[in-house]
């Protein structure tokens, strides 16, 4: 007999002996052997192996989704199928939803006219690299900088420079690093920063033959490569890190560039992270 008040998670193993026993002593079929003492017969049955699936898919978009609290279902069902996941993106959507993962959207600014200005496309890796700098603070209220370099074409982020003052110099240092193992940008875009625009990085452009193209000032929408960069790297790393020192800072934001250019997916290159599309464009 099923005791009263006890757990319905106590009396579980309870119902399916009773029912055990109906069905051995009377020779009836399992929906009557539940019908009699009224169980549902949910209670008796084992999990199917569809049903411990769909738990196991629930598990492991709950799992990625604290991973990355940034990612919308599109970009969490890219990094399913990364791991061999063959599940349809509607499917995710539902269960998405249904467990309330749903990253909260930001109100974008509506652009003007006059704002929507395309640069000329890209078509190759090296034409066009995007250059920009954000500004963080560490728990101590100390002010640090990231210069942020960006392949246009292939999305790779090139450079993350840390530090509490970048000069030209240091910007210059910077891309010359990249260009020893990669070979020289056709151009690059910056803004009107006196780092940008000062005569160290002026010198370097011109002795490597590199075209300097300047945005229009107060118009970030005109490099809009690395002001959507800057956007992840704000959202999914700066606002989620508390900071408590700048060599802290430096780890954190290599091992997030590392994550971005190799292991998280982008719609804008067919669900492939940046170094791997690069490699594609290079086997050709």
């Amino acid at each position: 007999m099923v005791t009263p008040g006890t757990t319905s998670q106590a009396q579980t193993p309870l119902k399916k002996q009773m029912v055990a026993l109906l069905r051995d002593s009377f020779t009836v079929s399992e929906r009557r052997a539940c019908r009699v003492p009224g169980f549902s017969r949910t209670t008796h049955r084992r999990n199917s192996p569809k049903r411990e699936k769909d738990q196991q898919l629930v598990e492991r978009l709950r799992m990625l989704a604290r991973e990355r609290p940034r990612f919308g279902y599109r970009r969490i069902h890219l990094m399913l199928g990364r791991e061999g996941e063959t599940v349809n993106h509607k499917r995710v959507y539902r269960i998405y939803r249904a467990e309330g993962l749903a990253v909260r959207k930001k109100e974008r600014r509506k652009l003007s006219v006059g704002e929507r200005q395309q640069k000329p496309q890209v078509s190759a890796p090296n034409q066009r690299w995007s250059l920009d700098f954000m500004a963080d603070q560490l728990a101590s209220g100390q002010w640090f900088r990231v210069l942020n370099v960006v392949d246009d074409f292939t999305r790779e982020c090139l450079v993350m420079h840390v530090g509490t003052s970048i000069t030209g110099h240091d910007v210059v240092r910077s891309l010359e690093a990249v260009v020893r193992f990669r070979g020289a940008p056709q151009a690059i875009t910056t803004d009107n920063g006196p780092e940008f625009a000062g005569k160290a990085l002026d010198l370097w452009t011109h002795a490597r033959g590199i075209t300097h193209t300047f945005i229009r000032p107060g118009k970030p929408v005109e490099n809009a490569y690395i002001e959507s960069f800057n956007g992840r790297v704000r959202d999914e790393c700066l606002n989620i890190h508390w900071f408590q020192s700048l060599d802290q800072a430096r780890l954190i934001l290599t091992a997030w560039r590392q994550d971005y250019n190799d292991v998280r997916p982008h719609t804008s290159l067919g669900g492939r992270t940046p170094n791997e599309f690069a490699r594609l464009e290079q086997a050709g």
